[in-house]
Formats: structure tokens, sequence, C-alpha cells
């Protein structure tokens, strides 16, 4: 699909970079021999709320906002707790003659939770506030012991490259994927076989040093 509409095309080669579980995608691969199981597992929600507003600091064990001293706060697991963690935000693109907001002047701060805030939970962490913008996404796998982890081979020519956060969720990890699906992807096409699963890699890695 583009921005001409829907169609169809022919590719050497596929890899695909969405995570292929039913909470995420809405992909079906059609007539593949032998065919291609539905992932099972679930992702975590989380709600991001955007406010723009004056920080409560008195909630915070600060009176007098001009001493609240943080830019971030960090939350244990608290069942009384409704946010996971907020902080003060800045630009994108930041300017020369660009501030950050003194704790007394109204910020832009990211709050992060598992449901979304209500009025009396928005009034408690911020006196007042100017607009609250909200996104609902999955953030990272519910993690299981009990289940196998995704292929990174689908089919013949093509690759899963996020399988890889079932092992471990976070950008350094599915770089490292992206770069091993990469080299996988090459060296089949080229037919370097042998650089693939070596049996001494191990040796070779240590003995690199």
């Amino acid at each position: 699909e583009s921005s001409e509409g829907q169609g169809s095309a022919f590719y050497d080669m596929v890899v695909v970079t969405t995570p292929l579980h039913p909470s995420r995608s809405n992909f079906t691969f059609e007539n593949f021999e032998p065919p291609i199981a539905d992932f099972p597992g679930a992702f975590q929600p989380s709600v991001t709320s955007v406010v723009h507003g004056y920080l409560n600091s008195s909630y915070f064990g600060f009176p007098d906002p001009k001493l609240f001293p943080f830019t971030s706060i960090l939350t244990t697991d608290t069942p009384d707790l409704f946010f996971n963690a907020m902080d003060n935000i800045c630009p994108v693109n930041i300017s020369a003659a660009f501030r950050r907001k003194q704790p007394q002047e109204a910020a832009v701060w990211r709050v992060l939770s598992q449901q979304p805030l209500d009025k009396h939970q928005l009034k408690t962490l911020f006196r007042s506030y100017y607009s609250v913008q909200v996104t609902e996404w999955q953030t990272y796998p519910r993690y299981d012991a009990a289940k196998s982890l995704p292929p990174i081979v689908l089919h013949e020519n093509l690759f899963y490259l996020s399988g890889v956060e079932w092992v471990a969720s976070s950008m350094e990890m599915i770089a490292v994927a992206a770069k091993n699906v990469a080299l996988l992807a090459y060296n089949r096409w080229h037919q370097d076989l042998e650089k693939i699963d070596q049996k001494d890699l191990m040796h070779k890695v240590k003995t690199e040093l």
C-alpha cells in the first residue's frame, strides 16, 4: 500500500519489521507451504499523557514550587499509585535561545500510566493545566518463560526482525537484530553458507581479543 493506493509487486527478499502478534498487526500469510503459524503472546499496554500545565509540587513534598529540583520522577511498584513515571520534556529542535521552564512555570510534562488519567488524578499532579494529549500504545512483550521465541526465518527469503523483542525489548536489541538479519540475508543470497551457523564462531569471537 502506498500513497497511490493498494497494489502488488514481486521482491527477491522481504524483511518483516513489525510485530506479527495479533494484538500488534493484521498481517496474514496465505498459500505458504509449510504454513506460517500465528505467534502467541501479548504486549503490555501503556498510556502516555502529554500535559501542558503547572506541576503540583506539593504532592511531591515541595510546597514552594521554586524549590522543586527534579525534571524526571520515577516510581516503584505501589498498588495505590496511579502513574509510573513523569518527566519534563523539551522541544525536539532546540534553538540557541531555549531555556528549560522553571518549576513554578507552566511546562510540558509526559506522564506514563497503566490507565488513562481522570480529572481528579490530573488535578493531583498539576495545580492547573492548559491541555492534555493522550496516546495508548502497546509497549513491550509480556514475558513468559514458557513461550518459545519466534523464528528469524519465516520462509525462504522471508525474514522476521521483531522476534528479538521476546528476548529483551530495547532499541539496542533491535539494532543488533537488524544487523544479524541483514548479514543472514546477504550470505544466503550470495550462497556464503559457511558463514551461517558456524560451529567454531564462539571460539573465533573469543580469540579475536
